[in-house]
């Protein structure tokens, strides 16, 4: 052990006398503590906030959508076959034609090489495809009405995108196919799937009849008539997000078309990804390969707004709550202060025995690394337990109609306990440079003259 560091130590454990110093010593350790620990559980609580969101979010909606610049696709099973199927081969026949056309020179062929295995790549991220309606109607039941997101899903492929199997609490996505008398007119009627709390609005259950009216009306010689249609509830399902339980329901694919007046047209196709990190690349590549009148949409541009906003309102409380641990930094320089005028002595006495200037800034420095040490390590420590606490036992709980989720969601994270460590000890060391430089430009033979 150098000395320096054996000094600084010896610094730190005060006596009687120097008991005030202490005390600053310790308010700066809980500053820090304080600080460290707030940054972890807001971080953590955002962090997880943004992932049970985006889990939500991706659990009911496709990774990327394809749609059509004229409205309605036709001949979407040609599309979707060529999407999880042909286009993987359709880039090695395009490779294989631009590689054998002449790459002259090795750089142009390792360049072609790359984009073919990026291509490739990202093509082989397709796990799943599936078409899908999109509109808007008005649901009745039992004389009350509300607007609804109608989407028509087909119950054979939907499970390969979307987790809607996995949220149903009552009923089956199979059922949306079947057909079922209607109680009152002997009528065939078909399934609707509805979620939780739009079911309480309603005042309806499983098995229940509801009623759907579309704002595409009739043509009759009366005028326009919006057009209506009964459904049976087949399933209720809960995703934890009020907006999508109180405002969505689904048809099958079929219904759908007969009800929306579509013929064989959807609105588009859903897809699934392995790594939803890379649906912005793959919706440039499926785009690319299309070409015209094709799009598609990843759910990062989809949901750019929102995560955004997350993402800024993060960065913005790492700023504020980072000013309390300059608090705390600041009780260190305070300390460092007083000590360097109690030890000025001693500090005198080294330079005489022919310490340089530069040891007696370690020791000053090292003393107030070893405070940021000790207040960052219990902020992350109690910072940890708290997360913990509050991830098992969820005793914070959130209004459904105000915000997305329920309960408040953590997400410990690696990256964010080192992040908020260094900084805390980067600050620290920063709060330590002036007192340890004006320790080490004391003049030794003016401060012992008077000894």
């Amino acid at each position: 052990m150098g000395y320096e560091l054996g000094v600084s130590l010896r610094y730190i454990k005060s006596k009687k006398k120097q008991r005030f110093v202490s005390i600053i010593t310790l308010l700066s350790i809980i500053g820090i503590m304080v600080g460290v620990m707030a940054l972890i559980i807001v971080l953590s609580v955002m962090t997880g906030f943004e992932d049970d969101l985006r889990g939500k979010i991706l659990g009911t909606n496709a990774h990327i959508v394809v749609l059509k610049f004229s409205g309605g696709m036709d001949k979407y099973s040609s599309v979707s076959s060529f999407l999880k199927y042909t286009m993987k081969k359709d880039i090695n026949r395009q490779y294989r034609v631009q590689h054998h056309g002449g790459a002259n020179n090795i750089l142009h062929t390792f360049t072609e090489d790359v984009l073919h295995d990026e291509k490739l790549g990202l093509a082989d991220q397709i796990e799943g495809v599936t078409p899908f309606i999109y509109s808007q109607a008005m649901l009745s039941s039992h004389g009350n009405v509300t607007g609804v997101v109608l989407r028509g899903i087909d119950p054979t492929t939907a499970t390969q995108v979307t987790d809607l199997s996995k949220k149903l609490i009552r009923g089956s996505i199979s059922q949306l196919a079947a057909t079922f008398k209607d109680p009152e007119s002997n009528a065939r009627i078909g399934g609707i799937i509805i979620g939780k709390e739009l079911a309480r609005s309603l005042g309806v259950d499983d098995g229940d009849t509801v009623n759907i009216i579309s704002p595409l009306g009739i043509m009759t010689p009366l005028g326009m008539i919006p057009r209506m249609k009964k459904f049976r509830v087949v399933g209720i399902f809960s995703t934890g997000m009020y907006e999508y339980d109180s405002g969505l329901a689904y048809l099958s694919l079929k219904n759908a078309q007969q009800f929306l007046n579509m013929g064989d047209n959807v609105t588009g196709l859903e897809i699934k990804i392995k790594d939803i990190f890379k649906a912005r690349q793959v919706a440039r590549l499926i785009q690319d390969e299309l070409g015209f009148p094709y799009y598609a949409r990843s759910w990062e541009d989809t949901n750019r707004n929102l995560f955004t906003a997350l993402k800024l309102e993060k960065t913005v409380m790492f700023i504020i709550l980072i000013l309390i641990i300059m608090v705390g930094a600041l009780g260190i320089v305070s300390s460092l202060v007083m000590v360097v005028v109690e030890k000025t002595r001693d500090i005198a006495i080294l330079k005489a025995l022919g310490a340089t200037d530069k040891s007696i800034m370690k020791i000053f420095v090292y003393q107030g690394l070893f405070i940021g040490f000790i207040g960052t390590g219990l902020g992350l420590f109690f910072g940890y337990i708290l997360c913990v606490l509050l991830k098992h036992y969820h005793f914070v709980s959130l209004p459904k109609d105000v915000y997305y989720i329920d309960t408040l969601p953590v997400t410990m994270r690696p990256e964010i306990f080192v992040m908020v460590a260094v900084s805390a000890i980067v600050i620290s060391f920063f709060a330590t440079i002036y007192p340890s430089y004006k320790a080490s430009k004391l003049p030794p033979a003016e401060t012992l003259r008077y000894e």
